[in-house]
């Protein structure tokens, strides 16, 4: 009587086993978008009539991943397994920049990679080495571009580095602060440099 008893619990308390493990699921994951200000009044500048290719921009092989990354003072990379870039980083800065850049430089026609004129144009190249903030509460964001002529020449050439304190904890704080440091140190002054070559 006892044997047969055990058998007839013993699916009721499997079936109580698999409903508390889907109880302690994993942490629910959160995703984010680098997003410009729409509010912010675009300045745009003269140039004359000229078209660009915007390269893919390039990332850090560290900044490839889907994962939000802190980095120590020594290097040591921490990767959030509940905060991710809903989006990986390349084609989001990509995206946003050119979309800065065209309203900044309106006679600039800038062409992405896949859709390209039969002629030869101008080619903007940016690579980003870091875009993350360290465990005190600072953003860093730096890399170089290059603007190389229609005849493949180089015809500018900077580096930028960027630091910025965050205002508050948060990865949604990081991530605004990112994305307002790269517009307003980064592109813009990327843009008025862009412009200074293109009014000549």
């Amino acid at each position: 009587m006892n044997i047969m008893m055990n058998w007839r619990i013993l699916p009721i308390l499997l079936l109580g086993l698999l409903l508390s493990g889907c109880a302690t699921q994993a942490d629910p994951s959160y995703e984010y978008l680098l997003m410009d200000n729409p509010s912010y009044q675009v300045k745009s500048e003269q140039t004359r009539v000229a078209s660009v290719q915007l390269m893919p921009i390039v990332v850090a092989n560290y900044l490839t991943g889907n994962e939000i990354v802190l980095v120590t003072n020594t290097g040591d990379v921490h990767r959030s397994q509940s905060n991710l870039w809903a989006e990986p980083l390349s084609p989001q800065l990509t995206r946003l920049t050119q979309q800065r850049l065209e309203k900044t430089l309106p006679n600039l026609t800038w062409f992405a990679r896949q859709r390209l004129p039969s002629y030869a144009i101008a080619q903007l190249n940016i690579e980003v080495d870091s875009f993350f903030a360290d465990l005190k509460g600072i953003v860093h964001i730096s890399g170089r571009w290059q603007l190389i002529s229609a005849e493949g020449d180089l015809v500018f050439s900077k580096a930028f580095y960027v630091e910025d304190k965050l205002k508050s904890d948060g990865y949604s704080v990081m991530t605004q602060t990112l994305a307002t440091n790269w517009f307003d140190k980064v592109v813009n002054p990327m843009a008025h440099d862009i412009a200074r070559v293109f009014s000549q």
